[in-house]
């Protein structure tokens, strides 16, 4: 799990580990099982629709999903939405067209309270930026008059009961490998199903686009510089390593070389005397664009068997922001990780 700097197993996305909780290198894996990733929404508004006389507007202003929290009752057009969520929960919805009207800040993380490329939408829309220092904060969370909350269970921090008790909530468990798996749960817990197929359409055109105008990668490796203890080096289930190989390119190190993690598919912690393996003619680099984060990642960039890498010799290193492939700027965050690989194979 891997998505920060922080290697502690709250701060950290996976790939492998869905999340005990993301267009996907191919959108035709997304649009293999929407409903398998979606779980199972059961809309009591089409229910009243097939009777000609409603017993209560009630029945017709909710519907029944069952998520990873278990099954909830919430309005069929919430107005007043608030996330939960540090991922791609806000930028997801808002490209639907759902503004709402509070998320989870994360200011240690993107320098800002929401990730650079949402964070003037948010603003002009007047998305309050919710407190999660100590967990959500309940109280602000109340004042915003919410009908609705939902986002990543983990970033729920076990007062999901209480959440419970404020309005209706919906946990979702993150798929970290394929960003826009959660576009589709999220968009089939509210009815939006048509609204993400634009987003996976869209994708899928662009990977079609660029697989076609895209030079040979050759062998590429990718790396996180997160702290002295803290050095990762990612496999092909991370959203840019699969990517790449779309693009033809080949992640190394491979399985013979260095095994995959059990516990987490998409990367392995390692160490600087290990960062040879990280051998790829070409070599993506993340850091995380927190100036905190900034600063840190140029002193471990300055090792030396860090530039000993052949790719650092031969100046073929992309930096790139890991959150972008979790959905934390939603599927302009995955174009944007699509853009950044095609021009960097390219030059």
């Amino acid at each position: 799990m891997s998505d920060d700097s922080d290697s502690s197993s709250d701060t950290t996305g996976s790939a492998a580990s869905a999340d005990t909780t993301g267009v996907p290198a191919t959108t035709e894996a997304v649009a293999s099982d929407t409903t398998a990733t979606a779980g199972s929404v059961d809309s009591t508004t089409e229910a009243a629709a097939s009777d000609t006389t409603p017993t209560t507007e009630a029945v017709a202003d909710f519907r029944t999903v069952e998520h990873e929290l278990g099954t909830s009752e919430i309005p069929t057009n919430p107005e007043r939405v608030v996330v939960l969520d540090r991922r791609g929960t806000l930028p997801f919805l808002l490209e639907m067209g759902v503004e709402p009207v509070g998320a989870l800040e994360a200011g240690w993380l993107f320098g800002g309270p929401f990730h650079p490329l949402v964070s003037e939408r948010a603003a002009a829309l007047g998305v309050e930026p919710i407190d999660g220092s100590d967990g959500p904060n309940l109280e602000q969370i109340a004042a915003l008059e919410r009908d609705l909350i939902i986002g990543n269970v983990r970033d729920m921090f076990g007062t999901e009961d209480l959440l419970a008790g404020i309005a209706p909530t919906v946990g979702l468990q993150w798929d970290f490998a394929k960003a826009v798996n959660n576009a589709i749960n999220i968009g089939a817990m509210l009815g939006l199903e048509d609204e993400v197929q634009v987003l996976v359409d869209d994708f899928q055109t662009a990977l079609d686009d660029a697989t076609s105008n895209t030079d040979d990668p050759g062998t590429v490796s990718i790396i996180g510089l997160f702290g002295p203890d803290d050095i990762r080096i990612y496999r092909s289930l991370n959203l840019f390593g699969q990517l790449t190989e779309e693009l033809g390119g080949q992640v190394v190190p491979t399985e013979d070389v260095l095994p995959i993690n059990p516990g987490d598919g998409e990367v392995n912690n390692t160490s600087l005397e290990e960062i040879s393996l990280a051998s790829g003619d070409r070599i993506t680099s993340f850091v995380n664009v927190s100036p905190e984060s900034i600063e840190g990642y140029t002193e471990a960039e300055q090792q030396p068997l860090i530039q000993a890498l052949p790719a650092f010799q031969n100046d073929l290193v992309l930096h790139a922001d890991p959150q972008l492939a979790f959905g934390a700027a939603g599927s302009t965050g995955v174009q944007e990780i699509l853009n950044q690989l095609v021009e960097f194979y390219n030059s």
